[in-house]
């Protein structure tokens, strides 16, 4: 048995994959959402699916984002306070991996103290800087997020032997029982390249600053660098799951291409769990002709436009290009959605929508 529930995120994460042992059920969730997601769906569907007092083999955090991370802190919060009040765990967790924004791009510390520095300097002004200071949030709680796993005597990125998950670090698929994990990303030349956006936009922001234009520093706030996401490749019951997070689609292309996973420049897949909620900044229609899929997962509510009109297109597009008849899961209806409904028949398109029923927390895929 090989299975993934896709949890109701709002705007982020979740996801739990359920597989059979030898004889036992097993379970590892995939990010948490933001706030509120696991006080009003993640918490009920990890009772009703793991059980109470049920293990997790492994937590696994795509990365540092609130809307992927937030739900996983407040799961963590509930433990210590039972660990504290020395009252039976809700549920156990063996495993955490969980790439932290000082192990990948911010090695010194440097990027965090004058990030930091930034935005005591727009607040001083009264200026809001809502993406900058709710990046450097995500960023803390990553930190929480390690020291609420210590805490709680949680194993944390034992799998990899140099501290974090990347192409390099993790050349060997990991096992767990019969399912196997292989990271595609991010790779080296990622983290190189987040690391030059960052100390460039840095550099942009101080500039403005230097010059007493904060106005123009906050202005330019939306265009904070992309945080580093963990990119794998689930195998189990001869069926293959790309997992991307938040990750732009060039930097998976790549990691495949790295990991000499591509036949004539393309690869299929079961499922494909669409980048970063399915914007279209950060894939490409071309994205979507070479990697292929039978079923696709979009975790999104409509906030920032996701999913994008142009994600679906390109997806329902490249599928009957190459005439695949295509499933699509759908955590939330949402304005854009029912536009690209009407405009691209189903019965036309050879396409199906699935979304998370009325009344419901979460949907199952059974592979």
């Amino acid at each position: 048995m090989f299975n993934i529930h896709v949890i109701q995120a709002l705007s982020g994460d979740s996801m739990l994959i359920e597989y059979n042992d030898t004889s036992d059920t097993k379970h590892i969730l995939i990010d948490g959402g933001p706030k509120t997601v696991f006080e009003n769906f993640l918490n009920q569907e990890l009772k009703r699916i793991v059980g109470v007092n049920g293990t997790l083999e492994a937590i696994m955090v795509s990365h540092v984002d609130d809307d992927h991370i937030k739900g996983i802190i407040d799961l963590f919060t509930l433990l210590k306070e039972e660990n504290d009040n020395e009252d039976n765990l809700s549920f156990n967790i063996n495993h955490l991996w969980h790439n932290t924004f000082s192990e990948t791009i911010d090695l010194d510390g440097s990027i965090s103290s004058r990030l930091n520095s930034i935005n005591t300097i727009f607040g001083q002004h009264g200026l809001s800087s809502v993406n900058s200071v709710f990046t450097f949030n995500s960023i803390n709680q990553g930190n929480r997020l390690t020291a609420l796993a210590n805490a709680l005597d949680i194993k944390i990125n034992e799998h990899s032997d140099n501290g974090f998950f990347s192409l390099e670090n993790n050349e060997d698929a990991i096992l767990f029982d019969k399912l196997s994990f292989t990271i595609i990303g991010p790779s080296k030349e990622n983290l190189k390249a987040l690391n030059d956006e960052w100390k460039a936009w840095l550099e942009k922001q101080e500039e403005y600053i230097n010059r007493n234009q904060v106005n123009l520093a906050s202005y330019s706030d939306k265009s904070v660098p992309n945080l580093s996401s963990l990119v794998f490749i689930v195998e189990g019951s001869g069926k293959r799951v790309l997992f991307t997070g938040d990750a732009r689609g060039d930097y998976v292309y790549e990691g495949l291409k790295k990991r000499k996973l591509l036949k004539y420049g393309k690869v299929h897949f079961d499922i494909l769990k669409v980048p970063h909620h399915g914007s279209d900044r950060n894939v490409t229609r071309e994205f979507f002709e070479n990697v292929t899929a039978d079923q696709y997962i979009i975790s999104a509510d409509g906030k920032h436009g996701n999913p994008d009109y142009a994600t679906l297109a390109w997806i329902v597009e490249s599928a009957q290009m190459q005439q695949r008849n295509i499933e699509i899961f759908l955590t939330n209806k949402t304005e854009t959605v029912n536009k690209f409904i009407n405009n691209y028949k189903m019965s036309e398109w050879g396409y199906k929508i699935i979304f998370i029923k009325q009344g419901k927390n979460s949907l199952k895929i059974s592979l």
